[in-house]
């Protein structure tokens, strides 16, 4: 097969080190790891914050993966290639095939396209964002697949959303799940354990959140469940780990009200240098999510050796599979009940985490980056 080269939009690698941010950053050198003959053009216009971005970030191989953009806003672009010949091109010369990973259409003449599309927890109907948001992100879905010859999606749960929501027809949508950072499989001693929560000022026992605060992730059905498990065990402690997002008053109302101030502990967004550790010193990782297209933070607990508690909805149920404890994120009992099972039956909690432990073993960044090469590969079939 020819050699590719391939334009990646890699703006959120740039600006966000968890989500889509995470998804690029892991997939960019597994790719050029699977295909020693890629070559891939990092597309990054965008002014916010640009300087100290680009001179902190840590690139893949300059010598295969070169980095191309200019220092304009980012939503300038599709406006100038309206009055200007203008596209992508324009920054990143020329390329085979370009991929859309963020919700930010980039303007391509004459090339192939493919777009990953993660989730459709955007959409009105769910509630998840304000009605103004939905509005904003649905445009912004339809103006990418108008434009693409494949879509990569990270489920098959998201396959079906996906496909129901935008009439995308079966054949046009490829499924490639994502991988773990290896970091979450590495070991950690106990003395990087217990630097990190004496940093965070935290004891344990605890458990652990990962995941933006806001009402998809459903951490007010946790705080309850907890308050539950509080009742039983009073030594235990919870940790919100990510940022603050729509609905984040509500949460610290809830924490309020619970008099759960000394129990929960939230601590922002957290290097995986830190994460990591606090992961392994925890009782288990909590993740009762409402609505998912992936749910990467239970699989990562799973691949530290932590044992997980998850929806059995959406994604997660196809995602976790047997390892992890299954719970209906709709009901606080079935929460506050798996809660009490991993914190206080120590045996089924560490025979959890071995399943756990095995089943994210099969969740690799090489076997990503395969898929989206595969993906690839169709999209400029369809050209030919």
């Amino acid at each position: 097969m020819a050699a590719l080269t391939v334009a990646l939009d890699y703006r959120p690698a740039l600006h966000q080190a968890f989500g889509i941010g995470r998804y690029v950053q892991n997939l960019v050198p597994a790719l050029l790891q699977v295909d020693p003959e890629l070559r891939l053009k990092l597309y990054g216009v965008f002014l916010r914050g640009r300087r100290e971005r680009l001179r902190n970030h840590s690139f893949p191989d300059a010598r295969r993966a070169t980095f191309h953009g200019a220092a304009i806003p980012a939503r300038l672009v599709p406006l100038l290639a309206r009055i200007l010949p203008l596209d992508a091109s324009s920054f990143t010369g020329p390329f085979d095939l370009f991929h859309d990973t963020d919700y930010i259409s980039t303007p391509v003449k004459a090339r192939p396209r493919v777009a990953t599309l993660y989730d459709t927890a955007w959409t009105k109907q769910r509630g998840f964002v304000s009605p103004e948001q939905s509005e904003k992100m649905g445009a912004a879905v339809r103006r990418i697949v108008r434009g693409v010859k494949r879509v990569i999606t990270i489920s098959e749960h998201a396959k079906q959303e996906l496909m129901e929501e935008l009439a995308l027809p079966d054949t046009m949508v490829d499924v490639v799940p994502l991988g773990v950072d290896p970091i979450f499989r590495a070991r950690v001693n106990a003395a990087a354990t217990a630097a990190v929560q004496e940093r965070i000022g935290i004891e344990a026992p605890y458990g652990v959140f990962v995941g933006t605060l806001e009402p998809r992730k459903n951490v007010i059905r946790l705080l309850r469940a907890f308050a539950r498990l509080q009742e039983v065990a009073p030594e235990q402690r919870l940790l919100l780990v990510g940022r603050a997002g729509h609905g984040y008053q509500r949460i610290l109302e809830e924490i309020a009200r619970l008099n759960l101030d000394e129990a929960v502990l939230r601590t922002g967004v957290l290097p995986d240098a830190e994460l990591v550790p606090l992961l392994h010193g925890a009782e288990y990782l909590a993740y009762p999510s409402l609505h998912e297209g992936f749910g990467l933070p239970a699989l990562e607990g799973m691949a530290a050796g932590v044992p997980v508690l998850a929806s059995n909805t959406t994604a997660l149920k196809e995602v976790c599979g047997e390892g992890a404890l299954l719970v209906d994120p709709a009901d606080e009992n079935s929460i506050a009940d798996g809660l009490l099972r991993l914190a206080c039956d120590r045996c089924e909690a560490l025979e959890l985490a071995a399943r756990g432990l095995a089943h994210a073993e099969l969740f690799t960044w090489e076997r990503c980056a395969r898929g989206t090469l595969q993906s690839y590969r169709r999209a400029l079939d369809l050209c030919e």
